[in-house]
């Protein structure tokens, strides 16, 4: 079997001053060419698990508390400040969320994507510019040749996101992290984007790992899914087994949370209840206080279990079709 391309085992996150962990324990496998979407509120540790993989965590005031993750046989947190650098933006790239506030207003878009170039791959100056056309044609940025000598702020959003997608895979990177890169952009720039993004992956079989909290975007996009409920790993597995049968009571309230097309009669689902504060996180099931289900059971920390097919789970009542019926009472939207 292929080997995975990055592995993460029992990542840990902790602010300054806080009790307990923001990213408690999260591990998952990335195999080459696979998409991973991680999914889950605001707040719930996605972003903060990218940017500990990217080696760009604001530190202080977050720190690495425990785990590893090793990428092409070496960990990542190990590694020397110059070693992450040369992986960053080369082996490893990220598409942030907002591109007006990621590239440079200062340079040209062409000078930041050479600039990559020249960093990672020794090219000269018209060689890395050259490439940086190249990866314009490839994104489909209309008028490449206009664009390369433009500025950020001359560009639409649908365009600046475009123009990260080529800087991020301009070094061929065998893993690229997309933090919610669709969030700012209207539906139909959010379609074209995901429809290029699939396309520059199959070509160049890089593993993704795409952060989002918009579940048709998850149906369309993901191999595997990772649910995350602040800072935990709740629920993961195959795209397909997580949609046909969700077995944390927290998927189950996101599935039913859904929209659908067509004349609507019955209310929206709601989960009742907020996400615990980061400075009062419960030492057992972290979505307890927002559970149906919830026991004595959940006043202690669930493990994570392997249901089969790959699909594990961390909930006491899991499966939970045994535990009881009829289904969670969540609260409603008209």
């Amino acid at each position: 079997m292929t080997d995975p391309v990055l592995s993460v085992t029992d990542l840990s996150i902790r602010m300054q001053g806080a009790p307990t962990d923001l990213v408690d324990g999260l591990s998952f496998d990335l195999m080459p060419g696979e998409t991973l979407c991680v999914v889950g509120e605001s707040g719930c540790g996605k972003s903060l698990t990218a940017l500990a993989l990217m080696g760009l965590l604001p530190t202080p005031p977050l720190r690495l508390t425990g785990g590893s993750a090793r990428f092409a046989g070496r960990d990542l947190f190990a590694m020397s400040a110059p070693e992450r650098r040369q992986i960053r933006g080369g082996d490893m790239a990220m598409i942030f969320q907002e591109p007006m506030t990621s590239l440079n207003p200062a340079l040209r878009i062409g000078e930041q994507i050479a600039e990559s170039v020249r960093r990672h791959s020794g090219a000269s100056r018209d060689a890395a510019r050259q490439r940086a056309l190249e990866m314009l044609e490839r994104v489909r940025i209309p008028a490449p040749h206009k664009r390369l000598d433009e500025y950020p702020h001359q560009l639409s959003g649908g365009m600046r996101q475009r123009a990260m997608i080529a800087m991020a895979l301009a070094n061929d990177p065998s893993v690229l992290i997309a933090d919610e890169p669709t969030t700012a952009l209207d539906v139909t720039i959010q379609a074209q984007i995901l429809d290029l993004m699939r396309a520059l992956q199959q070509q160049s079989r890089t593993a993704l790992i795409l952060i989002t909290h918009d579940l048709g975007v998850v149906a369309e996009m993901a191999d595997k899914v990772l649910v995350m409920y602040a800072g935990r790993a709740v629920e993961a597995g195959p795209a397909a087994s997580i949609f046909r049968d969700p077995q944390h009571p927290y998927t189950i309230g996101l599935m039913s949370s859904m929209p659908s097309l067509g004349t609507r009669t019955d209310r929206l689902v709601t989960i009742p209840g907020v996400v615990p504060p980061p400075n009062a996180l419960p030492d057992g099931c972290r979505f307890a206080a927002r559970c149906p289900f919830a026991d004595a059971a959940c006043a202690a920390k669930p493990a994570f279990d392997m249901l089969g097919d790959g699909h594990g789970v961390a909930c006491w009542h899991a499966p939970i079709e045994q535990t009881r019926s009829p289904a969670p009472a969540m609260g409603a939207i008209a």
